[in-house]
């Protein structure tokens, strides 16, 4: 359940208050037209999330790293026409206003079409152990995901009903200062994928500059949260002043009745608020931590080979061993030189019912080195918590172990040291 509610709070809640922003400012500077627009393209973006799911998860035809590209490149040539416009007295003309709603709205729409879709997918790829979509554990997960949705929807809409009665500046101020930041790391995400793809020149300055935005993805959220709790402070501020001139005490009851209802929608954001933020921090270390490794087991390592004696390891449960490389070594087969003092975790466990053993790397193509565990008899992923089929360990794909070469002989398993050292930079910290 928690994996799925920080999934999906991570990944929705700077564009729920992205969307809770625009639609605020599209109410105080245009009225209902403009809130429209906006409302629009938060609208055309969930569309278009739902078709580029169903294109995901049913076809090979998306790429999802060209597509994001013309996102951020869309994306970020919308926040600058809107930040143009955005300065007076661009934005008093009425060609102004139009080209700022209009670039505001696909602003959004970007925004909500690049995050949406794989949040959309995430009940899809539950890895549940036997696929039964009744069982507990598939009720569990898409209780957190369902939840992750409220807490973000429900942010949306609290930031958009307290900020009701603020004047057009601050709301204005907020969302231009969303914008930049979205825009910002969205550049700054695109060209890391330049980068990556060689069509621009690597440039140290450059990627050092790609790199702090990429390791600093968080802080940027907490910021645009920040600002949507500052707006929601002054809203509670204002709701206690009570100085709105009224001309009888029935319109003064009215009067106190609106900002009790803008001041319960500002508690109400800042505990969303507060709920995510501790979601992706506090929630998420006790949820990733997983428990601990077992320590690696006693090997024998010799004529260029790891010795494991069968005896060691018929016991049916996991059974986890280290090689460390030497400096220096060149491998056989990829002429790979070793950087030496590395420790190539690999596991062994025999399979239930035969005398095969499933054999493969501590780690796997999708989740890296982060390791394997046992619970209850079953080889759970450390890093995303799925059950592997024993039957399968030693055959490559999904979260399985990385295979490795192996042999059986004299009563010992024996893996070349060849072999391990090939996988050196799996393991490399």
């Amino acid at each position: 359940m928690l994996t799925y509610l920080i999934y999906v709070i991570e990944d929705l809640i700077a564009t729920a208050l992205l969307a809770g922003l625009a639609l605020s400012y599209a109410r105080a500077a245009w009225g209902k037209a403009g809130l429209r627009v906006i409302l629009g393209g938060v609208v055309c973006g969930l569309a278009m999330s739902v078709v580029m799911a169903v294109f995901k998860q049913t076809t090979n035809l998306v790429d999802t790293g060209t597509w994001n590209m013309r996102i951020f490149v869309v994306a970020v040539v919308c926040a600058v026409v809107f930040m143009l416009c955005f300065i007076k007295p661009i934005a008093n003309s009425k060609v102004g206003s139009t080209v700022s709603q209009l670039a505001l709205s696909l602003f959004v729409l970007c925004r909500v079409f690049y995050k949406a879709p794989d949040v959309l997918l995430y009940p899809f790829n539950f890895n549940l152990p036997d696929g039964n979509v009744l069982s507990s554990d598939f009720a569990v997960r898409i209780s957190g995901f369902v939840l992750g949705i409220a807490v973000v929807v429900l942010a949306c809409l609290a930031l958009f009903k307290c900020l009701r009665e603020v004047a057009r500046r601050p709301i204005g101020i907020g969302t231009a200062a969303v914008v930049v930041i979205i825009g910002v790391v969205q550049m700054m995400t695109c060209v890391q994928t330049m980068l990556a793809r060689r069509m621009i020149a690597q440039n140290h300055t450059l990627f050092q500059v790609v790199k702090f935005f990429s390791n600093n993805s968080q802080l940027f959220v907490f910021v645009i949260m920040a600002i949507a709790l500052v707006l929601a402070l002054m809203v509670i501020v204002m709701s206690l002043r009570d100085n709105e001139p009224y001309r009888n005490p029935a319109e003064h009851r009215k009067n106190k009745a609106k900002w009790r209802n803008r001041r319960r929608w500002s508690v109400c954001l800042i505990v969303c608020l507060v709920l995510s933020a501790a979601t992706i921090t506090v929630v998420k270390d006790y949820e990733t931590r997983g428990p601990e490794l077992s320590p690696s087991e006693e090997c024998e390592v010799r004529d260029g080979n790891v010795y494991v004696p069968l005896e060691q390891v018929e016991d049916g449960h996991l059974h986890r061993f280290t090689y460390e490389t030497q400096a220096g070594y060149k491998t056989s087969q990829n002429n790979y030189v070793t950087q030496g003092g590395v420790g190539v975790r690999f596991i062994i466990i025999k399979k239930p019912g035969s005398s095969a053993y499933g054999i493969g790397l501590d780690a796997c193509e999708i989740c890296g080195e982060t390791g394997y565990y046992e619970r209850d008899g079953q080889v759970v992923c450390k890093l995303c918590d799925v059950v592997m089929n024993i039957n399968t360990i030693g055959f490559k794909g999904g979260c399985n172990p990385i295979p490795v070469e192996y042999s059986i002989s004299d009563g010992y398993i024996i893996l070349p040291t060849d072999a391990l050292s090939e996988y050196e930079k799996t393991f490399k910290s």
